[in-house]
């Protein structure tokens, strides 16, 4: 091989590792983001649970903090896990694992709204216990399996659906 061509090799290897970066750089823009939402610097509200709804019309929204939180706590999954083996993840290529580890957000946020529905069927408000509703939400972000086996476990036990023994 020439001295060109390995050159070349090496700056493409430069430029496609730089990929990487940039989605480390979009994971910290996120987590930037989520940050700023949280502190509610404007006092615009979207952070506070909703009032009750003085009657029942059987509509229900998730208020935007539970996906402030259930992102913040994916954010929080994928730092640990670029943060203990980052060497895994600096080769061109490995993209791909960096952006699957991404989809862990989007998945919090389906699951954070599905455990936001159950805390409010087992009698807990918002308004009466927002700690709660916030950590739940971190809590799923931060651990997707373990949420989706309990998930599981509740649909299966609400379709009287036992263990087969």
């Amino acid at each position: 091989m020439s001295d060109a061509t390995a050159e070349e090799e090496t700056q493409q290897t430069t430029w496609i590792a730089l990929d990487n970066w940039l989605v480390y750089g979009l994971f910290g823009a996120l987590t930037l983001a989520g940050v700023a939402i949280s502190l509610d610097p404007y006092g615009t509200g979207v952070m506070t649970p909703p009032p009750p709804a003085p009657d029942e019309t059987g509509t229900l929204a998730v208020p935007l903090f539970v996906y402030v939180y259930a992102t913040l706590g994916a954010l929080g999954y994928i730092f640990t896990k670029l943060m203990s083996g980052l060497e895994e993840y600096d080769e061109p290529g490995e993209v791909r694992a960096i952006v699957e580890m991404g989809m862990r957000i989007p998945a919090a946020w389906v699951l954070g709204a599905g455990f936001y529905v159950v805390l409010l069927q087992t009698g807990n408000t918002p308004t009466d216990a927002s700690a709660l509703f916030g950590a739940v939400a971190f809590l799923v972000g931060l651990y997707i399996n373990v949420a989706i086996k309990s998930l599981g476990s509740l649909a299966d036990r609400m379709l009287g659906r036992g263990r087969k023994g």
